[in-house]
């Protein structure tokens, strides 16, 4: 079976120019260490780590503490700023590295120019004092965290050969869930200092990518085999034409309504638990239902990933892993106990973690082109951003319009499921 496999790289590696091919746009047959596996992921980890507990808990209580009255509208406003930050940066960071000619590789420039202004901006968000320096910050740090996340993304197509892309993913995947909930305990258990977690953060990150930058192999690109920059053309290399890649296509569209399902039912998880379940320390519940969905989260991930690599098939565990992913939703729309919160974490994190130990993988086998995998990656990873707020926003409408969290959670599984019918739309991957 192994040799087999690394017989299909090399075959994969000639079709796309083998030799004629510089050695960076080449599909790697070398396997991925369990060293590097590891730095990659902690690399991803660290990033969610400063984004997700600062979006979800300290970047609120500075807005509460600057201006408690408008403290709604006010956090609306920076969730805005950081996610258009986000979509806008990410394929552009993707595309300008795919055409670096940097005698220290395509992404590596990427990297450290990132994680400098990412530990600039955390600095000065510790110590911002008006809302306006911390929301500026804040869209300042998501450009510098998302340039460092585009170039994370294009570094498994870039380095991990086809037959270990499920069980890399499925590692990487992790990064999101477990950045998650360490940070978030650091902040309410740990640190317990809005301050000082920034500086934790800071610490973290450096580490981190100093480590990971020791490890890359980071091939540069060719002078010659780097197109040459024209601004119409750029432009319109963010447009991935749907006809002439569908398979591509409906990857874009299948990822986008899952996390498009995702954010619209848990982005008032603090609420529902307040209103709805009566639970009486709800922030406190947002972390154990986040400790819950991480625990089986971790084991769906990897084993599906491994599933999925041993029999090569990619399609059945995203179908499956959506399905159970819109159950965890139902369950919440219509049992609102905490008994079944928690059972409901528990379920969401089976498929949830199924979904990105799997996904990801797929995602890579539909690339439409070797030499901009950063620019499409970018591309893919703005169906991850751009449900927050279209999430948020259905959200608001739906609990303002009928009051009901059962209509939220039931749209949302609704989305996640449909998500699941059209996957069996790609042809090219099994």
């Amino acid at each position: 079976m192994a040799n087999s496999s690394i017989a299909d790289d090399a075959r994969l590696s000639l079709e796309h120019g083998g030799d004629d091919v510089p050695e960076a746009l080449q599909i790697p047959t070398k396997a991925a260490s369990p060293g590097f596996q590891l730095l990659l992921t902690l690399a991803n980890m660290v990033i969610w780590l400063s984004i997700l507990p600062i979006g979800q808990i300290l970047l609120p209580t500075q807005i509460a503490a600057l201006n408690g009255a408008n403290k709604f509208s006010f956090l609306t406003i920076a969730t805005v700023v950081g996610v258009l930050a986000a979509v806008i940066t990410n394929p552009i960071a993707g595309a300008l590295s795919d055409r670096t000619t940097s005698r220290l590789g395509r992404r590596r420039p990427w990297f450290i120019a990132g994680t400098v202004f990412s530990v600039v901006t955390l600095a000065l968000m510790a110590n911002a004092t008006s809302f306006v320096a911390l929301v500026i910050w804040w869209g300042v740090f998501h450009i510098a965290a998302n340039a460092v996340l585009a170039g994370l993304s294009a570094v498994v197509p870039d380095q991990v050969p086809v037959r270990q892309r499920a069980t890399v993913s499925a590692f990487v995947s992790l990064s999101l869930p477990l950045g998650a909930v360490i940070g978030a305990l650091l902040v309410t258990r740990v640190v317990n200092s809005t301050q000082l977690s920034y500086y934790t953060f800071i610490g973290a990150l450096l580490v981190v990518m100093v480590l990971f930058l020791l490890v890359l192999r980071d091939k540069p690109l060719p002078k010659g085999a780097a197109p040459r920059f024209n601004l119409g053309a750029f432009l319109a290399g963010f447009w991935v034409n749907p006809v002439k890649y569908p398979d591509f296509g409906w990857a874009w569209i299948t990822r986008f309504l899952v996390y498009l399902g995702y954010f619209t039912s848990l982005g008032y998880l603090l609420y529902f638990l307040q209103d709805a379940v009566h639970y009486q320390k709800a922030a406190q519940g947002v972390t154990t239902f986040q400790i819950i969905l991480t625990g089986t989260l971790l084991i769906a991930s990897v084993s599906s990933g491994m599933l999925s690599d041993k029999f090569q098939r990619r399609k059945i565990f995203v179908i499956g892993a959506s399905l159970v992913i819109a159950l965890a939703f139902l369950i919440l729309a219509f049992f609102q106990t905490w008994p079944a919160v928690e059972l409901a974490a528990a379920v969401l994190g089976i498929g949830f973690g199924a979904y990105l130990g799997v996904d990801i993988a797929l995602i890579t086998q539909v690339l439409p082109s070797a030499n901009a995998r950063g620019k499409d990656l970018g591309i893919i990873n703005i169906a991850n951003a751009f449900p927050q707020i279209v999430g948020s926003t259905i959200a608001a409408l739906v609990i303002n319009a009928f009051h009901s969290y059962t209509i939220l959670f039931v749209l949302a599984a609704i989305l996640t499921s449909l998500g699941a019918v059209l996957i069996q739309r790609i042809k090219s991957v099994r």
